[in-house]
């Protein structure tokens, strides 16, 4: 029984470590796309469906206006996509040192009206991002912290859910 036991916690972790490669992976081809000047395959990582919820509570919806808030982006010079947790478990962003440690965190979907508990295959993932633009005066900087729930489709995982906090 024993065996039995620690064969399925094997089992449990590997799956949890293929998918936890799966969105590095994908966070890498996120950011190669944005340092390329593809704004429009960066917003092809979301899902048709998908919510970008920012840090002043509003939202963008829909394959469209997503696709519409990535090609506004002007001038992109290098994208860093720090990932902190991934998870299959929700509880477990929330439970993480960094996500307790910030002092704004990303805004909470369900208060905005947001509901994803109906959908399967979701994965979370708690992460930090310097996205690195030009402007006249030289190159901007801006850090945020962000919450990403993953959706598994045929095509890989998709963005869901984005919400941020700087």
């Amino acid at each position: 029984m024993i065996n039995m036991i620690n064969t399925i916690l094997y089992l449990l972790m590997a799956l949890q470590m293929s998918v936890t490669d799966e969105i590095r992976q994908t966070n890498k081809q996120m950011e190669e796309a944005f340092n390329a000047g593809d704004l429009k395959k960066v917003a092809s990582f979301y899902a048709d469906d998908a919510v970008l919820l920012n840090a002043d509570g509003k939202a963008v919806t829909g394959r469209k206006n997503i696709d519409d808030y990535w090609m506004k982006v002007k001038n992109p010079v290098t994208w860093e996509l720090e990932v902190i947790e991934v998870s299959q478990d929700e509880k477990h962003i929330y439970e993480n040192p960094y996500y307790k440690s910030l002092k704004n965190k990303p805004l909470d979907w369900r208060v905005h009206g947001f509901e994803f508990d109906d959908r399967e295959n979701l994965v979370y993932q708690l992460g930090h991002s310097t996205l690195k633009t030009k402007r006249d005066d030289g190159v901007k900087s801006s850090e945020v912290d962000f919450i990403l729930i993953w959706q598994a489709t045929d095509e890989g995982y998709k963005i869901l859910l984005d919400t941020y906090s700087w």
